[in-house]
């Protein structure tokens, strides 16, 4: 059971230090921008690259909002196995992968759809690994710690509304391009909804 904890620990800490590189990897494309800057004073330069420190800003975001939901998932882990980490290697290459199209989103001149899809499919595929871990986890009982079956079910319902939220998003960004993406900010309170409703399924005698 220690090489069990052992093992779980390492493979939660070399998770932690990824999604840290990768969350410090978004904030070069601005490094790049104030470079070029040159003479800009600093309002000058905000107010014309708002949209790319916008791009920063929400990457960061839900790249910190999937590492939240990704910890709460590894919470449910007793042991881990090949798949537990074949699975959270495909997580790790989509967060490793975002800061390429969030630099795409924030150097595109023409504003074309084509970096917003790119970024949008992106996120579906970090999502998507997601709720393949938590199902991994949900089916395979040995791997859960004792206690944790609701838990474990709260982790597939958040992938599953993470994965359906991206997908609309990701079909909206092929009409709508860059104007899309403010949909992502709906994405903690559809959680939050689904979490009460689960609530009230189980406890039908608690207040709404």
């Amino acid at each position: 059971m220690k090489e069990e904890s052992r093992s779980l620990n390492r493979l939660t800490a070399f998770t932690d230090g990824v999604v840290a590189i990768a969350l410090t990897l978004l904030v070069l494309p601005l490094a790049g921008i104030a470079q070029e800057a040159g003479t800009e004073t600093v309002r000058d330069m905000v107010r014309e690259h708002a949209g790319d420190f916008a791009a920063f800003v929400m990457s960061f975001a839900v790249v910190s909002l999937f590492w939240m939901v990704h910890r709460r998932v590894f919470d449910n882990l007793a042991d881990v196995g090949e798949g537990i980490m074949l699975l959270n290697s495909l997580w790790l290459l989509g967060v490793v992968f975002l800061p390429v199209p969030t630099a795409v989103l924030t150097y595109e001149v023409n504003q074309s759809h084509g970096a917003t899809v790119l970024y949008m499919i992106n996120l579906l595929f970090i999502a998507l690994s997601g709720l393949l871990l938590s199902l991994r986890i949900r089916d395979r009982k040995p791997l859960q710690r004792p206690g944790r079956q609701e838990a474990v079910q709260r982790s597939v319902r958040r992938g599953v509304i993470s994965s359906s939220a991206m997908l609309a998003t990701l079909v909206a960004a092929l009409f709508l391009g860059s104007l899309a993406l403010p949909l992502l900010a709906l994405l903690p309170a559809m959680q939050a909804m689904a979490e009460r409703r689960a609530q009230r399924h189980h406890h039908p005698g608690a207040r709404p």
